[in-house]
């Protein structure tokens, strides 16, 4: 098992959501006196649903967000003004309400239980006194629960429960991100070195959580230098770190022992001496791991390794661990790397998962012939680099697609001729042009089913949500050279066949560059649009990274699609793998897999859902016996 430290799914000071039961437990408390301004989306923020007698109902929760907005921000800064009025401030914090949508579905009255998911999105930034906005970000928090209801009340009971949970979720998010921005904990730390804090209000009570989040500090004296801190270094140190558990199950079990690996260079040109690494976290984890750990002095260019083992103690319950590791050194002239930050899953010895090892999806089942499909089509596109060096990797997304090719040839009965790969430097935005609009239409007719994957990486237009495939010639910053969605969607429409199923597994980011205030959520195609002839298999439907599963060496959401077409999905034990059984397999496992092991939701979507009565859920995919 790998925890890399790069990867957005494990650490916390680059991701877009931290998810808590109860909320964080330490604050920041970085010297700085901010004003905070929450835009009027705050207080009017609400959702609606439909109640158990099918009437439109609507939820208002902006109080309560207000008061957790005022209450996180309150740790990550020493003093919180909420109005014009009082001392100079050091900076902005502004915080608008962006979306709330509540999955809950009752289909008639009755006495009994139906699970619901709310999702609540803000928009925050800080801004400096002088105007420049050190941070700006988009979030979503993703809140679960079952709501009761019974046969003789239209009533549903249970709805504050999960809106208070992901209320708690997304600001403790906000906090997070708020506290481990590089931008501004140099502003706090020059506004410490400059001048003497500004009149700070006393701390707010902690709030308890079952996983402590402690966040090292290294001593102030004339022999080190704070973290975040920029004075007139000439030695630079950049880290990296990994954990491997025993098990190569990217589960940590109690008992297990769990192997630390450090590399640690300077890239500055001063040597940095009596270097060390601050190893800090949940007690379970890092109690037989030693709290300070040598390096020794650096000169440039030097890189050193340290590894060092340790064994998970008592566990008593599932939860989330937390490792933190810092550095410090005994020169005054060093630039110190950001505090890197894992999120673990950990377990007791006794979980049914102890020894569970991944599933080689890449060993194909041993189905071939089962189920025949002469006439369908099957169309594989990865694109895991880009023409643009600056451009963000898909680190399986060539992977994810050869093997989804081979899976559809050997499991799916589609004939090797009549499946195109389009990897790589192959796939420019002509090539994708090209083999939907020109090479796809000679090869169907009503009996056909077109079968679609791609993994990449995709853009979302600020102003619509509309969803576009960058191809090896696009960029983020413009949309002049991407494949858009709804342009593949127009294409199959105008195509006279019996079905199509569209598997799509996209990190997505916005356009570079465009004021976050005005971004809009990723908007997926409609149930409404060809629901009769298009299913929709969504693996991330939020603006964030797709998770990558090392273990597995493909995207998580492509791996239990593969995983469910070798026999998981089949849910009635029928042999035969329908669309539909697919989707809902796959989707339940990637919500499970992603809040259990990466902290961070990442949750598909299908479209058309369950009991829409859209006939291509019931397509066969593949066939057991």
């Amino acid at each position: 098992m790998l925890f890399c430290a790069a990867l957005c799914s494990l650490s916390l000071t680059s991701c877009g959501l931290f998810s808590s039961r109860e909320g964080l437990k330490n604050g920041f408390y970085l010297p700085l006196t901010v004003q905070l301004r929450q835009a009027p989306t705050v207080a009017t923020a609400q959702v609606s649903y439909y109640d158990a007698c099918g009437q439109a109902q609507t939820i208002s929760f902006g109080k309560p967000l207000a008061e957790a907005i005022t209450r996180k921000s309150g740790l990550v800064f020493e003093k919180i003004v909420t109005d014009g009025a009082g001392p100079a401030v050091d900076g902005y914090q502004d915080v608008s309400f962006g979306m709330a949508t509540l999955e809950l579905a009752i289909p008639r009255k009755a006495t009994r239980s139906y699970p619901a998911t709310l999702a609540i999105g803000l928009d925050f930034a800080y801004t400096a006194a002088d105007g420049k906005v050190l941070l700006s970000k988009k979030l979503q928090a993703v809140g679960r629960g079952d709501v009761d209801a019974i046969e003789s009340s239209c009533e549903v009971k249970g709805l504050n429960k999960i809106v208070a949970e992901t209320i708690s979720r997304v600001t403790d998010g906000m906090a997070i991100e708020l506290g481990t921005s590089n931008r501004i904990l140099e502003a706090a730390g020059a506004r410490k070195a400059g001048a003497a804090p500004a009149t700070s209000a006393a701390p707010p009570s902690p709030i308890v959580a079952p996983v402590p989040v402690v966040v090292p500090t290294v001593p102030t004296s004339s022999a080190t230098v704070p973290m975040g801190t920029k004075a007139d270094e000439s030695a630079t140190l950049v880290f990296r770190a990994i954990i491997r558990d025993e098990n190569r199950n990217q589960l940590l079990h109690e008992g297990e022992t769990v192997s630390l690996e450090i590399e640690i260079k300077n890239e500055g040109p001063g040597t940095a001496s009596g270097v060390e690494i601050l190893v800090t976290g949940t007690a379970a984890l890092v109690d037989t791991i030693p709290g300070v750990l040598s390096v020794g002095d650096l000169a440039p260019g030097d890189v050193k390794r340290v590894t060092v083992d340790g064994k998970v103690g008592a566990v008593t319950e599932s939860i989330q661990g937390e490792l933190v590791l810092a550095v410090r050194a005994k020169s005054s002239a060093v630039q110190f790397p950001t505090v890197k930050k894992f999120v673990v899953a950990m377990k007791p010895a006794n979980a049914p998962d102890a020894g569970i090892k991944p599933v080689d999806v890449d060993e194909l089942p041993k189905v071939s012939g089962k189920l025949k499909q002469p006439k369908a089509v099957g169309i594989a596109i990865g694109i895991g680099q880009f023409r643009e060096s600056g451009m963000q990797r898909v680190k399986y997304a060539q992977q994810d697609a050869d093997v989804m090719a081979k899976y559809w040839n050997v499991v799916g009965g589609i004939p090797a001729e009549r499946i195109r790969r389009l990897f790589g430097s192959h796939a420019l935005k002509s090539d994708l042009t090209e083999v939907f609009e020109e090479w796809l239409p000679p090869q169907v007719d009503p009996t056909t089913v077109v079968y679609v994957f791609v993994s990449g990486r995709g853009l979302v237009d600020p102003a619509t949500g509309a969803v576009s495939v960058i191809p090896f010639d696009g960029t983020a910053t413009s949309g002049a050279r991407l494949y858009s969605l709804r342009r593949l969607q127009e294409s199959l429409t105008r195509l006279p066949i019996s079905r199509a199923i569209v598997m799509i597994d996209l990190s997505l980011e916005h356009v570079q560059g465009v004021d976050g205030a005005a971004q809009s959520a990723p908007v997926w195609p409609q149930e409404e649009q060809g629901k009769e002839r298009i299913m929709w298999m969504i693996g991330n439907r939020a603006l964030q990274e797709a998770h990558p599963f090392d273990l597995g060496q493909h995207g998580l959401f492509t791996y239990q699609l593969l995983i469910g077409f070798g026999g998981a999905a089949d849910i009635d034990k029928d042999g035969t793998i329908l669309a539909g059984e697919l989707c809902t397999y796959t989707k339940g496992q990637v919500l499970k897999m992603a809040r259990e092991q990466f902290i961070n939701e990442q949750e598909p979507l299908c479209v058309p859902g369950p009991g829409q009565g859209a006939m291509v859920r019931l397509q066969p995919v593949a066939r057991l016996k």
